[in-house]
């Protein structure tokens, strides 16, 4: 059986790339929000937003999925913000 620091490593490593892919997502939305910008089109767009969740459902087991979709509707919550921006 592993130690709990080899599981508290894996955990480590695991956040470094959320946080690595989170960045990207938010440089991504920040784009987004400019093209908004210079385009003239709102930021609020509910049937994306419907679109994400809807395909995050699709890729979740029942165990975890009222924590990955809370955390996702943080996600896009937060990326609303940063188009704003």
């Amino acid at each position: 059986m592993d130690s709990i620091e080899h599981y508290r490593k894996k955990i480590d490593d695991v956040d470094r790339n959320i946080v690595k892919l989170l960045t990207l997502r938010l440089d991504l939305a920040k784009r987004i929000g400019s093209y908004k910008k210079t385009n003239k089109i709102g930021i609020i767009d509910k049937k994306r937003e419907l679109r994400i969740i809807r395909n995050i459902k699709r890729n979740l087991n029942k165990s975890n999925k009222n924590f990955i979709i809370a955390i996702f509707k943080n996600i896009i919550h937060y990326s609303k913000r940063a188009q704003s921006k």
